[in-house]
């Protein structure tokens, strides 16, 4: 078991070892993909209206963030193979998020807790803040972050410990974005 948790560790930190311009330009495309994603889902004539007033519409904000965790959660299994699952949590209930309280909450599901995934997470957070805070929404100009990813071991998950706990909530349990569940008709 030591052998496939050091094998992984090894694995993560070589993609993990992306230098500042692939983040940045991670962080651009992430941006891009969700606001093109987002704004598809709006009428024509909505797509080319400015983002301060698309801001207000509660579809957009909820399409916007949807494809953000997305978009994240892929780049995250590409850069580091060891992660099983990819999970979403939201603000706790009662908070006043006004659609969303601009923050993107993720579980992350590893064999072993690894330093990568947190460097990771907190530069591609940096990164994606800047390229928000670039298109002028509002929405991020004050805002300190934008990602929060927390990494939580099976064993938390099977004994109800740490993040892995919020898995038994029965009103606000996480929901699982990757591997993404493909619905047959």
């Amino acid at each position: 078991m030591r052998k496939i948790e050091n094998f992984c560790e090894q694995e993560g930190l070589e993609n993990a070892n992306t230098n500042s311009n692939e983040l940045r330009q991670a962080a651009n495309d992430l941006c891009e993909k969700a606001l093109s994603n987002a704004k598809s889902k709006l009428h024509p004539l909505l797509q080319q209206v400015e983002l301060e007033c698309l801001d207000q519409r509660c579809d957009f904000v909820q399409a916007f963030k949807r494809a953000l965790e997305e978009e994240i959660a892929r780049k995250l299994v590409m850069w580091q193979p060891c992660v099983q699952a990819v999970y979403k949590f939201d603000a706790p209930v009662g908070v006043n998020t006004n659609c969303w309280d601009s923050t993107i909450h993720l579980l992350v599901i590893v064999p072993q807790l690894m330093d990568t995934i947190k460097s990771i997470g907190t530069k591609l957070d940096r990164n994606i803040l800047k390229r928000l805070k670039r298109l002028g929404w509002s929405r991020f100009q004050n805002s300190r972050s934008v990602i929060e990813v927390q990494q939580v071991t099976t064993l938390e998950v099977r004994r109800g410990l740490s993040y892995g706990a919020m898995f038994l909530s029965l009103y606000a349990a996480p929901v699982k974005i990757w591997p993404t569940v493909r619905h047959r008709n």
